[in-house]
């Protein structure tokens, strides 16, 4: 009895959080991700949309800011339901720590005057990159690998970082909020 049990409670709760990575999909959006993450992670996203929009378009720009969203928001889930293996919860360390050096690096060009390096950030997003694919093809969906793809294709691009680390950069001027908002969640240790 007790064995019979403990599959249907496994399997209930694994159908449960299939549902709620299933419902957070198909209502995480820009406006609503309030819910799920707080203001200083909302400016970011904000920032990051407003960079986008001018490289590339609205649309691409939404979509890239929406998958970043939902990866966080699916990811959150997972942690929350404490359904990682020690190896997975290694390689998360791992990640954790390279979002924290990318995000210091990026803290660092936009405190530190005519410093930014593009091959040495495009090299680090794409270490984070490499570190985050294998833990997302295991523990999310093929759609999941597709969205880490396309944010990354994204935001890799000269023109994307050039435009805010840049000195002449169109975003130059939004570099000192990104800067602000990366300090907060680095002070309270949600990076």
């Amino acid at each position: 009895g007790d064995n019979v049990e403990q599959q249907q409670h496994f399997s209930s709760a694994t159908i449960a959080i299939r549902a709620q990575k299933k419902i957070l999909s198909k209502v995480i959006s820009r406006n609503n991700v309030k819910l799920f993450v707080d203001d200083a992670t909302i400016r970011l996203f904000d920032h990051l949309y407003q960079i986008l929009k001018t490289t590339y378009n609205k649309m691409v720009a939404e979509k890239v800011v929406k998958n970043i969203i939902k990866l966080v928001v699916k990811l959150g889930v997972v942690l929350r339901n404490e359904q990682l293996s020690i190896e997975q919860q290694n390689q998360l360390t791992k990640i954790q720590r390279q979002m924290r050096q990318l995000c210091l690096t990026v803290i660092s060009f936009g405190k530190v005057a005519f410093s930014y390096d593009f091959a040495y950030l495009n090299a680090l997003l794409n270490e984070t990159y490499r570190r985050l694919l294998p833990l997302i093809e295991q523990i999310l969906s093929g759609k999941s690998k597709q969205r880490l793809d396309m944010i990354f294709e994204h935001l890799c691009k000269d023109s994307v970082l050039d435009s805010l680390f840049r000195t002449d950069g169109q975003h130059w001027k939004l570099l000192p909020n990104v800067v602000m908002d990366l300090e907060v969640l680095i002070d309270r240790k949600e990076l």
